[in-house]
């Protein structure tokens, strides 16, 4: 506290003397305009909340002593040639520190098994099947998110293209699909030899509409009008389940048996436990963020489960008035809403918003285990990441709180699938060298992206 209030102190011997002279300037090329003594007054009467002191990536300072012991865990020589690459680096430094404590303490169960030998081979080859699998994981993302950024995604009082026209179509039996368009006619010489693909999936226009709804129109973070609906995870992988779910299968040596078997029953089964065309995996944006998010610049990192705040007499969060003073009416109306008189909490999703830094490592690099990510970082292009505020004229900058609400907690962006995309992207970030979008792979079917 004490530190801070130095540099508080710091900061006001230095922009004192030079706020008294810039107000004070009496020749009229120099002297501030009206528009610039407008915005100055925006920058200092700002009270956007930010959450401070918070990494993307975590305590590093808890991170990177088990990063270390894990890999010391590691024998050596090591045969399984993924654990020494910068692949298993990322995807160790993406994890939450839980998640590092379980890995560790696997290979010290493992000690004290008596047929460690077998057991130990047994935990090397799942990391390293999942160290395999990972860029190929992050690739199909990555190029979901490519489709994502072509497409525009659903905006205002428009549909995607190939929106379906009621919530109905989207419920269907497991057994069932539905095709986005008039099979073309094949002729009759070739009708045999040709294999019939499956019908691609199409978005649903009332889904976005409902997600458009929720965030009252705005960007989520900017709180500009007319966003863009975007999907956490990319609708494309709708079309892909069969690829996706053995991809995410071997994940489960990193995140855990829990985490992925709910992230392929909402990702990849075939009935209504399925969320990737829901306003769950929904959340809305501004265009120049859009593309940043598809890019994979940033993240939306979610700080905890959802969690219920309360409401006040006109029916609104009563937190929403004070906190995130910038975008104040994210919350789903729902026809229930409306009916009745306002309950007495809300639902609330919590995010940070965290620009990406990038490192110059390759996927395929032999990683020092020993390294801080922090001291590889490259250097940030500010002008090229910013995002402004509708009002005040400000950045968008790292750690600012988001929150989001609605009535029902189905309602809000799955915890889950930002917890996932904010793996990934992390991950991404730190290898993005090597762009998984290039990672050329035999074994991976990405044929259902274009069809």
């Amino acid at each position: 506290m004490a530190n801070e209030d130095r540099e508080t102190e710091k900061w006001k011997a230095k922009f004192t003397p030079l706020l008294h002279a810039y107000l004070s300037r009496k020749n009229p090329r120099t002297r501030p305009t009206i528009e610039q003594l407008d915005k100055l007054e925006s920058f200092l009467t700002s009270e956007t909340e930010h959450v401070q002191h918070t990494h993307y990536l975590g305590d590093l300072e808890q991170k990177l002593p088990l990063i270390k012991k894990i890999y010391e865990s590691l024998p050596q020589p090591n045969h399984h040639k993924n654990l020494d690459t910068a692949r298993f680096w990322s995807g160790l430094w993406a994890l939450e520190v839980h998640s590092l404590k379980d890995i560790e303490a696997r290979f010290e169960a493992i000690r004290s098994e008596k047929r460690k030998v077998r057991k130990l081979q047994e935990c090397l080859k799942a990391l390293d099947d999942a160290a395999a699998k990972y860029p190929k994981l992050l690739r199909m993302f990555m190029k979901g998110y490519d489709q994502e950024k072509d497409s525009g995604g659903a905006q205002l009082g428009e549909g995607t293209p190939g929106d379906t026209a009621s919530t109905a179509t989207r419920k269907r039996p497991a057994s069932t699909s539905e095709p986005s368009a008039t099979p073309q006619k094949i002729p009759k010489k070739t009708a045999k030899e040709t294999p019939q693909k499956t019908p691609k999936k199409t978005r649903n226009k009332a889904k976005s509409a409902e997600a458009l709804k929720r965030d009252n129109g705005r960007c989520i973070v900017t709180n500009m009008e007319t966003p863009q609906v975007c999907h956490i995870i990319p609708f494309g992988l709708l079309n892909c389940e069969e690829a996706l779910w053995p991809l995410l299968d071997a994940m489960q040596a990193w995140f855990g048996k829990e985490a992925v078997i709910k992230a392929q029953r909402i990702l990849c089964e075939e009935d209504d436990d399925n969320i990737i065309d829901e306003p769950a995996n929904m959340v809305c944006l501004n265009p120049h963020l859009h593309k940043w998010w598809a890019d994979g610049r940033f993240i939306l990192k979610p700080r905890g489960p959802p969690h219920k705040e309360p409401v006040g007499d006109d029916g609104v969060a009563t937190d929403l008035k004070t906190a995130n003073q910038s975008n104040p009416r994210h919350s789903m109306n729902t026809r229930r809403a409306e009916k009745q008189p306002a309950e007495r909490f809300r639902w609330c999703q919590e995010m940070t918003f965290h620009w990406l830094r990038k490192t110059g490592f390759h996927m395929t690099d032999r990683a020092d285990f020993n390294c801080n990510p922090r001291d590889a970082f490259q250097p940030i292009d500010h002008k090229t990441l910013g995002a402004t505020r509708l009002e005040p004229w400000e950045l968008v900058v790292d750690g600012q709180l988001i929150k989001v609400y609605a009535d029902r907690e189905a309602d809000l962006p799955s915890y889950d699938l930002l917890q996932l995309q904010a793996n990934l992207l992390t991950a991404f970030s730190l290898t993005a060298a090597a762009d998984p979008k290039l990672y050329e792979s035999d074994d991976e079917d990405m044929d259902a992206f274009s069809h």
